[in-house]
């Protein structure tokens, strides 16, 4: 099929109409044959297979986003229920350097359990509890004086088949209660199957969903992968076509903001763009490309970290700009948020931003205008307020 052919919404349509119904129950998989299918550290091992994106499976860090995604969400929701709950800012973790099964706590008085799994970034680890058939009866105070003890920022998941009561510690933190099926839907939701991918990867995946799905009867949103596979294979050629555009795009759109923020003297760093100059110790965040399209929309922060974020007082900057940008069109003050890593000044969104009559680029580029730009713009604004308190930073 050549490319001038290649109708692309036809094609989708038409291979996601033979994709085949979700099934009723499970027939048995590997797990159940060899009879390991209740061994929580059997489990165990191969979720960390997945989480780990140096492993050779072709999945990447598909597991970490969506168990990332996951939490944030789930956060948002408790903390509009329960505003005394503590919990660090997940969102700010970056890429997983490590991951490790069994560890053991260090500096205990007593003989404990091993966590059944750790990730750790350059500055963060997080701790998960993996219960597949029984209560728990886990000492969690232990497990995060051992995660405060690597002098990272630490977070603690119960990873459930159903869902949990929120576990308080003695310092007010929290672990997050995520269930399996929640893990598995999201991973469905955002698995992305490319030429990288083989069949003996989605095997494992397939028999990995199947696992979790037997502890679930009523579960019906998992579907047989085994058919996925076949038809994959039967439009191979139709999916990597539209594979590689999406993934051309989506790359597309990337470069545009790079170019547009360049041109308001503004330079990436890391997951960030910041002030080519480094005046300030300021920061915007906008999603991935592959999110902004996926949501057909504008969504973006305007923060301070670092040093100026240890130094300032939060709460003052917070609610200072919460009220200052509160009526304007587009911003979302109400979803400020402030940690020891970060303090939002702004939040900026707009629905339907990727429409067909307008360019990406131009529209974004008309935002930064009026977010860095003009005269009186809010990112002036935070910059004269941090001036005013003479918190200047530069490397």
């Amino acid at each position: 099929m050549t490319n001038d052919k290649f109708d692309i919404t036809k094609e989708v349509a038409l291979i996601n109409a033979k994709l085949p119904a979700l099934p009723r129950r499970p027939r048995k998989n590997l797990f159940d044959i060899l009879k390991i299918q209740h061994r929580e550290i059997r489990n165990s091992n191969i979720l960390a297979y997945f989480f780990n994106p140096n492993e050779e499976h072709g999945f990447g860090s598909l597991f970490y986003d969506s168990l990332q995604e996951l939490a944030i969400e789930k956060i948002k929701a408790i903390k509009k229920s329960h505003p005394d709950i503590l919990f660090n800012d997940i969102n700010s973790f970056d890429e997983i350097k490590e991951v490790n099964t069994e560890e053991h706590t260090k500096g205990a008085k007593i003989k404990t359990k091993s966590i059944d799994i750790v990730l750790e970034g350059e500055d963060w680890v997080i701790a998960i509890e993996n219960k597949i058939n029984h209560y728990l009866a886990n000492p969690l105070n232990i497990y995060w004086a051992h995660l405060k003890s690597k002098k990272k920022t630490p977070f603690g998941i119960l990873l459930t088949l159903f869902p949990y009561r929120i576990e308080k510690l003695k310092d007010g933190f929290c672990f997050l209660n995520i269930t399996h099926k929640e893990l598995i839907q999201r991973v469905q939701q955002n698995i992305q199957l490319t030429e990288e991918i083989s069949d003996t990867d989605i095997f494992y995946l397939r028999e990995y969903f199947k696992n979790i799905e037997s502890h679930y009867y009523h579960l019906k949103n998992t579907p047989e992968m085994n058919k996925i596979v076949q038809e994959i294979i039967d439009n191979y050629s139709e999916i990597s076509e539209i594979l590689k555009k999406k993934v051309e795009a989506e790359k597309h759109v990337e470069s545009q903001i790079n170019e547009a923020f360049s041109e308001f003297g503004y330079v990436k760093a890391s997951k960030w763009f910041r002030r080519e100059d480094k005046k300030y110790d300021l920061y915007f965040y906008i999603p991935p490309a592959s999110e902004l399209m996926r949501s057909n929309s504008l969504w973006l922060c305007f923060e301070i970290r670092n040093h100026t974020n240890q130094d300032i007082d939060r709460n003052e900057f917070q609610e200072y700009f919460r009220m200052k940008f509160a009526e304007l069109p587009n911003f979302q003050q109400d979803e400020l948020v402030s940690s020891n890593q970060r303090t939002h000044a702004f939040i900026y969104k707009q629905v339907n931003f990727f429409e067909n009559e307008n360019s990406f680029v131009e529209k974004f580029k008309q935002v930064l205008e009026l977010l860095i730009g003009e005269a009186h713009s809010p990112v002036k604004k935070v910059e004269n307020y941090l001036k005013d308190r003479k918190h200047f930073f530069t490397f």
